[in-house]
């Protein structure tokens, strides 16, 4: 079949759209996938991260976390949303994405991580004893959850550390309200905030002086016996400091 120039013009034009039409397809598929790439879009968001722009790397981390066919970044995504939260020091919203990581991987590659965010989720909104008591038990809780859940895990030595810290917060409370009770004349209330510290909270730096108040609570309450052993027990442990030798001094009025 013989075409015209006409005809073989047009065709060579068609021809020229339609594959015209194909690259440009090939390249906006291209673009396409390297918006949806993984990989490059989670470094995109390390980065906004990086520069504090925390929105705007939870909406990446989100499509990846939704759009991530492979999986391979998604759950990782997941993590570093809740990691979003904490760096913005929006603690409660940390809170409730990381234990819904640990509640979905609660033996994965990233529990640990997972678990020891979460206690510093905690331990970061702790200021003083008398206000941040509960805070501080649940960090406790949450620190003593990663030694024991995951003994290897390789923030061990500033776990102990954190522990102390919040042991040593929470005796401080124990002995403000056992002091406050004991300067009411409360020696009851008094005596088992001070018998609870010395038993939660062994060789805290209150100790020497708990034993004391814990030994005048006793002896204004007429309990003779516990009195005198509960300050024969503080001059046995501190026998050169000042309470120790107040002690001595309640111990002999005692057995008058």
């Amino acid at each position: 079949m013989k075409y015209s120039m006409k005809m073989r013009t047009v065709i060579k034009i068609m021809l020229f759209l339609a594959v015209a039409v194909f690259v440009i397809a090939c390249a906006g598929k291209e673009v396409k996938d390297a918006a949806l790439d993984p990989a490059v879009a989670f470094q995109k968001a390390e980065a906004l991260m990086g520069q504090g722009n925390y929105e705007e790397a939870r909406k990446v981390l989100e499509g990846i976390r939704s759009g991530d066919a492979s999986q391979q970044y998604s759950t990782l995504a997941r993590l570093r949303i809740a990691d979003t939260y904490f760096d913005e020091e929006l603690f409660e919203e940390a809170v409730m994405e990381y234990e819904s990581f640990l509640d979905t991987y609660p033996a994965g590659k990233y529990a640990s991580y997972a678990q020891y965010k979460l206690a510093m989720s905690f331990f970061r909104q702790i200021k003083t004893a008398d206000i941040s008591y509960s805070v501080a038990q649940r960090a406790l809780r949450e620190f003593e959850k990663l030694r024991k859940n995951y003994p290897r895990n390789p923030y061990m030595e500033v776990t102990d550390e954190r522990i102390k810290a919040c042991q040593r917060l929470l005796a401080e409370y124990e002995f403000y309200v056992g002091s406050f009770y004991f300067k009411k004349g409360s020696y009851e209330a008094a005596a088992r905030r001070f018998d609870g510290l010395l038993k939660n909270y062994p060789d805290s730096v209150q100790e020497a002086e708990t034993l004391y108040y814990l030994g005048l609570s006793y002896k204004n309450l007429g309990k003779k016996e516990q009195a005198i052993d509960t300050l024969s027990a503080l001059i046995g442990k501190f026998p050169s400091i000042k309470f120790s030798i107040d002690a001595k001094g309640v111990i002999a009025s005692l057995k008058q």
